[in-house]
């Protein structure tokens, strides 16, 4: 078994019936207990990889002991988010919420542990952006900010927490799906409603309507080309929103609105093929584009994705993902709308598309 099949099945979990399941219990025997942590670790996936094992009877007691750990840290993350979203509210935030992979965690109501990733995602919209610093202030978290030219897209939050890795922080990016150098394709305000927001459990913590937040982890998952790291991780998302049942009537319609069908659909078919989802054809037919696509970023022969794609093989899975033709996802990419390029140039003209192809090459 290669390395990517071992890391795929690690996060993606066999059952004990699965004809996998022999061969991963095989291939862990062999590497030793220091190999298979030391695989996971090095994809960072090692919660996923513990969940995995303890399921198939492998070294249980050590795999929960590093359960137990993960569990632990999440724990400490769900106690400073809902401090900060008591603060948050305090000084009159009313658009906001946990995004993207520990949004679908809190939101699945799923086991804490499993939970990897460095820093937290949230969600609003820059007009909060004042009151949103005055809350954090209110709690003495450092503030760093951050910028796609001269347009602030998100503001990252790093509290002094001794139960948390150095450097962890809460980002809250201001737009949903926030991108270095070329716009964000959805707007909030035309799919979040605001007045569907619920909180986690008995906190104060927001979470977004399940069909809102599962529309945003299928675009995230297509701005990570489909198969870029955290690759086989981001398809853990729309496994739990799946448990949720969203109406994927309303995503689909949500995607054609905003010219997003074929990123939905490879999203939503990989999702079925790694993780056995079962997300209708409403969404995972996207026609020819899309079965192109899923050609590009999936391994058949392996039931993997594809290996980490280069420079230039992300610029042509971004143009593959536009809903008419590569031509016209290549021209949206080198020539953005004029809105954009003033907020990210401070102009329009030749010497800001310019500097845009320099950034983007």
């Amino acid at each position: 078994m290669n390395d990517k099949k071992l890391r795929t099945l690690l996060v993606c979990g066999v059952c004990p019936g699965q004809s996998e399941a022999a061969e991963l219990v095989s291939t862990c025997k062999s590497l030793g207990r220091d190999g298979v942590y030391g695989a996971a670790k090095k994809g960072k996936i090692l919660p996923f990889a513990a969940k995995t094992l303890t399921e198939l009877g492998l070294d249980t007691d050590f795999w929960n002991g590093v359960l137990s750990q993960y569990r632990q840290r999440n724990c400490a993350i769900v106690s400073l988010l809902d401090r900060a979203y008591e603060a948050l509210e305090q000084t009159g935030v009313k658009k906001m919420f946990v995004s993207e992979n520990f949004g679908a965690l809190l939101s699945a109501g799923g086991d804490l542990a499993l939970f990897a990733s460095s820093d937290v995602d949230n969600y609003a919209p820059i007009e909060e952006k004042e009151k949103i610093y005055a809350a954090m202030e209110r709690l003495g978290w450092r503030k760093q900010e951050r910028f796609a030219g001269k347009r602030q897209i998100a503001a990252e939050f790093f509290p002094s927490d001794d139960r948390l890795p150095q450097n962890f922080y809460f980002s809250v990016d201001f737009y949903p799906l926030a991108r270095l150098k070329l716009p964000c394709f959805i707007d909030g305000d035309r799919f979040v409603d605001w007045n569907g927001l619920t909180r986690y459990r008995d906190t104060h913590i927001a979470l977004a309507p399940r069909e809102a937040l599962t529309y945003i982890c299928l675009m995230h998952t297509s701005l990570h080309s489909f198969c870029r790291a955290p690759d086989t991780r981001l398809y853990v998302d729309l496994r739990n929103l799946e448990t949720l049942r969203p109406d994927c009537d309303v995503i689909a319609r949500w995607c054609r609105r905003d010219g997003t069908c074929v990123r939905a659909a490879v999203a939503a078919e990989l999702s079925n093929r790694l993780m056995g989802t079962r997300y209708p054809p409403i969404l995972t037919e996207g026609g020819n584009r899309a079965v192109r696509l899923v050609s590009r970023v999936y391994d058949a022969d392996t039931g993997c994705l594809a290996n980490e794609p280069g420079g230039l093989e992300i610029l042509k899975i971004d143009m593959m993902c536009d809903d008419v033709s590569d031509g016209r996802g290549l021209k949206k990419m080198l020539f953005p709308d004029r809105a954009w390029m003033a907020s990210v140039y401070g102009g329009s003209g030749v010497s800001a598309h310019l500097r845009h192809f320099r950034r983007m090459i």
